[in-house]
């Protein structure tokens, strides 16, 4: 008996990505929400300056509607098509949405779908995630003694992207209007 209780213990335990989750649960149900965070791309087979950083936010809303921006470029979607803009050439490009880059957008944004992702406990400390496809190995990483995220690792073909400084907020408004009244518009649907 005393081993059926030990072993329902540990399979009922919670571990430190349901509990970042369960308190984000008011964020990831919200209508329009964003993530904050800073990325860095490390690969051995490019040469990669390790010191490069991009500071980026993803606001998204209802119907795959997001606003991305990464740097000095932001891409905006209705829901039917993408613009890009680039604010050192001022250029503007209309596409048609990327299915699969569309889908890893906005893989997390659903609470019950998040909630239901399995995380395992790897050797490294780090909660492996069944996330954006078999071929990816995406880690997070917790502060010791605490369930505030400290980074997350995706490694693929080589590349590591490592995801940190990541904030979740409410936004009051989705904003997709991108550059000016000089801005060139190249339309490539």
């Amino acid at each position: 008996m005393i081993k059926y209780l030990i072993f329902f213990s540990v399979c009922l335990a919670s571990n430190p990505v349901d509990d970042w989750i369960d308190e984000h649960v008011d964020i990831l149900e919200s209508n329009i929400k964003s993530v904050s965070f800073q990325f860095s791309i490390y690969s051995e087979s490019f040469n990669i300056p390790e010191d490069s950083v991009i500071v980026s936010k993803i606001i998204v809303g209802k119907k795959k509607q997001f606003r991305f921006e990464m740097g000095p470029r932001i891409v905006v979607s209705n829901g039917l098509i993408w613009k890009s803009y680039d604010a050192r050439s001022n250029q503007i490009f209309i596409q048609s949405p990327d299915k699969q880059l569309e889908k890893s957008l906005f893989a997390w944004v659903k609470y019950k779908r998040i909630k239901a992702l399995p995380a395992k406990l790897e050797s490294d400390g780090g909660y492996r995630l069944n996330l954006l496809g078999k071929e990816n190995d995406v880690r997070t990483y917790f502060y010791s003694d605490s369930n505030v995220l400290k980074s997350i690792i995706i490694k693929q073909n080589g590349f590591q992207l490592e995801i940190s400084k990541i904030s979740l907020a409410i936004e009051e408004h989705l904003d997709l209007n991108i550059g000016n009244d000089k801005s060139i518009t190249f339309d490539l649907r």
